[in-house]
Parts: C-alpha cells; structure tokens; sequence
C-alpha cells in the first residue's frame, strides 16, 4: 500500500514538474488544476485519485488506459444510479479485488466527505440541507434550476423517505431507523444523498446533500 502511494505521489511530482516548464520558461504556477474548494476534493486530489478517474471523474485519467477494467465513470448517471453510498464506502475503504483500485487508510468521515465531492461530478446543480432526525424538510427545485417534470432517486431509503408535490420536495428522515443507526454506529451524523433529474432536459441532474444529525426539532 505504501509503495503504491509512494508511486502515485511520484508520478504526480513528474506531471506538476513538466506543466511547470513550458518553452524553456519556469511557472510560479505549478498546480494542474484550481486549489480545492472542499475537504473532500482536497482528499480526493491528494490520494492522486486523478490519476485513473481523472479530475472531472469521467474516468479517463492519463493511467485510465492501460487498466483493466477501467475507472468508474462518476459523470455518467447510469452507472452512478447503481452505486449507492455504502457500495461507495466499501470500494474506498476495502477497494476492489480484481482492480486497479487499493483500499485506503481514511477516517470514516474522510471517505463520506470523498463521497460527497464524487457524487458533485454527476450534478449541474447542488445544494445541502441539514435536518434533524423528527424534521421534515421542504425544498423548492426552482433552486435547482430543474423543470416541473423531474425524477427523483433516493440513496440510502432505508434512513430517508422523499416524495413531491409540484415545485416541492418534502423530506422526511425516517426518526426510529435514525436513532437505531446512531444508537449502533456510536455517530451524530447520517449523510446521504437525493438526485433529481429533469424528464425534459437529458442529463441535467441536481444533487441535494442530507446531513442528518441527532437533534430533535421541537415545534
């Protein structure tokens, strides 16, 4: 595992050195991509993730071709629509047999927060919302840019029931699954995720991320 990370962050050096040198000039700017906006992406840049699944997730990193099978594919919705949080989980925390894909060492909270920038890949539009574990929340899809006509997709159903009316979505933590999943894995946050995608626009999908916490709302 060292070794394989050792490897990784060597060919990163190789790629950052070449973009800096450019017809015999030397770049003050040697990152090949923006400084990180999440503590996920920051993650998912350093563990050189890049390099099979490329930095826009569409699995063509420049080491994509020569593996066998290749890369996950983040921005293509149908393989996405197959690969739930706790799958995701599990390839990043176990990896996969058979594949290019090592288990890493992260904190559970590091691996949901890979988990979370992933899961941007796929979206136009996103949004976060915390909730209390008894709280029903409504969200308005004109905030997400989406048509009237859209489909939703609900990871993780066993914690979580949504439905809609109209313009709005109403989300509701399932409370007695909740507290039974505090209760077992000793946490205070349950995340998780609902895509809605536009019947009239192919390929448009939005992403609202579901931070469930152990609070209770009063009302």
């Amino acid at each position: 595992m060292k070794k394989f990370v050792l490897n990784l962050l060597f060919v990163l050096l190789l790629a950052a050195n070449a973009h800096a040198h450019t017809d015999g000039q030397i770049s003050t700017n040697v990152l090949p991509e923006p400084l990180p906006e999440s503590a996920g992406q920051l993650i998912y840049e350093e563990m050189g993730c890049p390099l099979c699944h490329g930095y826009q997730g569409a699995g063509d990193g420049f080491m994509s071709e020569g593996l066998d099978p290749k890369p996950r594919n983040f921005t293509d919705l149908k393989v996405m629509s197959r690969l739930n949080d706790m799958s995701m989980y599990q390839s990043i925390k176990n990896g996969i047999p058979g594949t290019a894909m090592p288990a890493w060492t992260l904190s559970d909270e590091q691996i949901f927060d890979v988990i979370s920038y992933i899961k941007t890949f796929l979206a136009d539009s996103q949004m976060t919302i915390a909730v209390c574990m008894n709280e029903h929340r409504k969200v308005d899809v004109r905030n997400l840019n989406i048509g009237r006509r859209y489909v939703l997709g609900v990871d993780q159903q066993e914690y979580l029931k949504v439905s809609s009316v109209g313009d709005t979505i109403l989300v509701e933590p399932r409370d007695s699954k909740v507290q039974q999943y505090f209760k077992d894995t000793k946490r205070r946050l349950l995340r998780t995720h609902i895509t809605v995608t536009d019947r009239n626009e192919e390929g448009h999908t939005a992403l609202i991320a579901v931070r469930i916490t152990d609070c209770v709302k009063f009302n």
